[in-house]
């Protein structure tokens, strides 16, 4: 891999980083800036990190920030063509052939982000190109296991073996929830131990639910409001653009084409709890039915009342968004629109 282009990719990274590190708390800024430096360092997920190394690390990383926040992104250049950092797909049919894939979008907060890894595997699907990453070579803070950038999906199982990593050290053996079901479902045991056979074992369900998350943003694609990035822009607070990120994915979820239909569809029960597992913030609170049809469903595997909930969801959000979408079209002024969407908020 060409180190100039590393390079600027880092360097596109630093930049966003130091305009948006603000946005995030302090518990999560710091496991974010663990996850770095683990993914930066080349060390396996459960590697222990010494508190003195990372400190200088992070005191180096912050040390930039000021000067960084007044700069812009560096054009890219890939076999001698330069390109905007946003021209995903011309960047990787340049890319495809040295086994590299690059990613870059909007994160939370509609922070930049960007990313460089090894290409596992590129196919079309639903008239979309699906890019499936491994091992990451380069990264910002932010991460997603699965994002939609305009005609591409990007599926990056390294993010998402860290997401189950830390959903697996939440597992209680007092209690049986859908997490503990779920991995439960894929063979793991309790109490298990942290290592290599381990690992594998964590990269094949990664390698199995990013079907799932596939699946998310297939749907996405396919529900796409044309006027909802307007509304996400005008956001401007924490607590409004969480609960609108929220339900748009909760349509997606829902979605005949999204991923509950699949695992409906699948009568895939692992992956049912550890989509149930994985819902937080406002996903869970806009849709707590979904929780009680798991645990109806735990009873007699009766798979018509998670598809009675996914429907009934799926009516309720599509219903909301056309009521926000409405309320934005018929706006007299943004802080009218945003004091009214805080509003419903309260009401959730």
């Amino acid at each position: 891999m060409n180190e100039a282009l590393l390079s600027d990719i880092k360097f596109n990274c630093d930049v966003s980083d130091a305009q948006f590190w603000g946005y995030y708390s302090v518990c999560g800024l710091l496991m974010r800036y663990r996850d770095l430096y683990r993914s930066e360092q080349g060390l396996k997920p459960w590697a222990d990190i010494r508190r003195d190394e990372i400190g200088a690390w992070i005191e180096k990383k912050e040390g930039r920030w000021p000067e960084l926040e007044q700069k812009t992104f560096r054009d890219l250049i890939v076999n001698g063509k330069t390109y905007h950092p946003f021209a995903v797909a011309e960047i990787n049919e340049a890319l495809l052939l040295k086994g590299f894939v690059y990613g870059a979008g909007y994160g939370m907060y509609m922070k930049p982000s960007f990313f460089l890894a090894e290409l596992r595997s590129v196919r079309e699907l639903s008239g979309l190109t699906v890019y499936t990453s491994g091992k990451e070579l380069v990264r910002d803070l932010f991460t997603a296991p699965g994002m939609l950038q305009e005609r591409s999906i990007f599926l990056r199982l390294e993010a998402l073996m860290m997401l189950l990593l830390y959903k697996h050290s939440e597992l209680n053996i007092r209690r049986v929830t859908s997490l503990e079901d779920a991995f439960a479902h894929y063979g793991f045991q309790p109490r298990r131990l942290v290592d290599d056979t381990f690992y594998k074992r964590l990269e094949n369900m990664a390698e199995r639910y990013a079907e799932v998350l596939l699946s998310h943003e297939i749907a996405e694609a396919v529900e796409e409001a044309p006027e909802w990035k307007n509304i996400l822009a005008l956001a401007g607070d924490r607590q409004v653009e969480h609960y609108l990120r929220a339900l748009k994915d909760l349509i997606a979820d829902t979605s005949d084409q999204g991923p509950y239909k699949k695992i409906i569809d699948t009568q895939d029960h692992g992956a049912l709890a550890l989509s149930i597992a994985l819902m937080e913030g406002y996903r869970k609170v806009l849709y707590p039915e979904i929780k009680q049809a798991y645990s109806d469903f735990s009873l007699g595997h009766d798979w018509t009342v998670v598809e009675k909930a996914r429907r009934a969801g799926y009516e309720r959000f599509r219903t909301e968004r056309n009521e926000i979408e409405n309320r934005y079209r018929a706006r007299k002024s943004t802080e009218d629109f945003i004091k009214a969407l805080k509003e419903q908020i309260q009401k959730a």
